[in-house]
């Protein structure tokens, strides 16, 4: 099946493997995208397409996850917001969107038992891409949670003056699919967000992912110029390719 049919606007469309397509869709908006998201699901479900991850940008919006109580909004938000803000049911705090950011969106059908191992698969592929791309990123994902006090962050990393700035972020979204061979099965949704040239300035408005400090990086910052986003996506195929497995 055409993935560009099922998601019915022009569409990039890219077989990595014969169990994994990357569909590159420009700039959506994020309704939109969850939409999408929603009927590729069923369709995964269906088994009528492969795994797929979308590769896009959003024009600016806030996003909140799941867990967060309307009280806490107050503690996360650090005034009025230039941009809409949606609540969606990925895992994690507040974030941002906007243009220059990456956003992978995996739409992926798996034994329950492989998804712990997935996720680890999701941040190894924004580690290897930045590091392929000059940046010594690394994971926390054996540090304790200053804000939980679990052992656990997720994400790709980078050191900028002895402090730990984030530069993707992190949050999926996992429903209950149907049992395969008498297994429970699961598919996920969401993703991923690289920040590759935003405008780090959005994230000021926001205690992003629910830190208290500055916590947030981009590869323009890092690398002190603009980067080649087509070059970007090119390298995620790549790593999505050899790292997504299970």
């Amino acid at each position: 099946m055409s993935l560009e049919r099922v998601v019915q606007i022009q569409a990039q469309e890219t077989k990595v493997r014969d169990d994994l397509t990357v569909v590159e869709l420009g700039t959506l908006d994020y309704h939109s995208a969850l939409d999408m998201q929603e009927k590729l699901v069923v369709l995964r479900n269906q088994n009528k397409i492969t795994d797929t991850v979308l590769l896009l940008e959003h024009p600016h919006v806030y996003t909140l996850g799941k867990d967060v109580k309307e009280e806490e909004l107050g503690a996360l938000v650090k005034g009025e917001l230039p941009a809409e803000i949606i609540q969606v049911q990925r895992g994690g705090k507040i974030t941002y969107h906007g243009p220059g950011q990456l956003v992978a969106y995996f739409i992926c059908r798996m034994p329950f038992d492989k998804y712990t191992a997935f996720l680890t698969q999701v941040e190894d592929v924004g580690i290897a891409t930045l590091k392929s791309l000059g940046i010594d990123a690394y994971s926390r994902k054996h540090d304790v949670d200053p804000r939980s006090n679990k052992r656990g962050i997720k994400g790709a990393w980078y050191k900028v003056e002895g402090v730990d700035r984030k530069v993707v972020a992190q949050g999926v979204e996992v429903r209950e699919s149907s049992r395969q061979a008498n297994e429970r099965m699961v598919v996920t949704l969401h993703g991923f967000a690289m920040n590759v040239n935003t405008d780090l300035a959005f994230f000021q408005k926001i205690h992003p992912c629910g830190f208290q400090y500055d916590v947030m990086t981009s590869m323009k910052e890092i690398l002190g110029r603009e980067v080649d986003m087509n070059q970007v996506k090119e390298v995620v195929k790549e790593q999505l390719r050899e790292k997504l497995k299970w």
